[in-house]
């Protein structure tokens, strides 16, 4: 089972749309997926139109089964697709695992127990470098960097790449897939100026910058609000047929690794 976390403590990147599309574009694709959404603002889980039924204690928190048993709560979207949703309550894990012994390392006790259960997990981290995104970076084989072709974007780069640095320590199996340009306009010259930068970032961490590029979008801006992925919403625009090549190189590349 492979487990990609979308991570970039920088929020307004196009994390939750990425991990929307790549879970679906995958489910597509005949892969069975689950995908996870561990963002306190539960905005994956409003992406796919699904809500928790206690705000307080939604799936996501129940997942970590902290202080007790976890558990398995998810809904099925589509055939070869389910979400674990979350909602505000997810908030205090973060205060809630402080003092625990391995506090990174509860997602992945629990994704353990789904190991046959999925092809693909795909999670949708919060937008900081918290406790929460700890335990997503440490659960995954492989994390994807959504960012946005701005010059003040790279500063936020570097210092994710020292805590992804420093996780290995904790997870040796864990994997910098790749970087991936979001909400871009091509129209602007320092666009590929900034992707070409971070391109040196990922030849460092013998990473990569995904060929594909998303462009800056008003279908991608909109599926959300009528709850619904951007291929259902919106199949024949170019925002999707970006996406739908992202998730044909990220196949590509996982599928390669042992």
């Amino acid at each position: 089972m492979k487990v990609i976390g979308i991570v970039n403590q920088k929020g307004g990147v196009g994390k939750t749309a990425t991990a929307a599309a790549l879970a679906d574009g995958i489910a597509r694709r005949g892969k069975k997926v689950l995908a996870i959404d561990f963002d306190p603002q539960g905005q994956l889980s409003a992406s796919f139109g699904v809500r928790g039924s206690d705000v307080f204690n939604p799936p996501a928190l129940k997942l970590l089964g902290i202080g007790g048993e976890l558990v398995f709560e998810r809904f099925s979207l589509a055939p070869y697709l389910d979400i674990v949703p979350a909602a505000i309550g997810l908030e205090s894990a973060n205060i809630a695992l402080v003092g625990k012994v391995g506090r990174e390392n509860f997602l992945k006790k629990a994704l353990r127990k789904l190991e046959n259960m999925y092809d693909y997990v795909v999670i949708d981290s919060n937008p900081s470098l918290s406790i929460i995104t700890l335990n997503v970076m440490a659960a995954s084989t492989d994390v994807i960097v959504p960012f946005k072709p701005e010059f003040q974007s790279l500063n936020g780069i570097e210092l994710l790449l020292n805590t992804i640095s420093e996780l290995k320590e904790f997870n040796c199996n864990l994997r910098l897939c790749g970087f991936l340009a979001t909400l871009a306009d091509k129209r602007r010259s320092s666009t590929s100026q900034v992707i070409d930068l971070v391109r040196d970032f990922a030849q460092e961490t013998e990473s990569r910058v995904f060929d594909s590029v998303i462009r800056i979008s008003v279908a991608a801006a909109d599926a959300p609000s009528y709850g619904k992925a951007l291929y259902a919403y919106s199949p024949r625009s170019e925002v999707c047929k970006d996406y739908e090549k992202f998730v044909d190189e990220v196949l590509a590349i996982t599928e390669a690794q042992a």
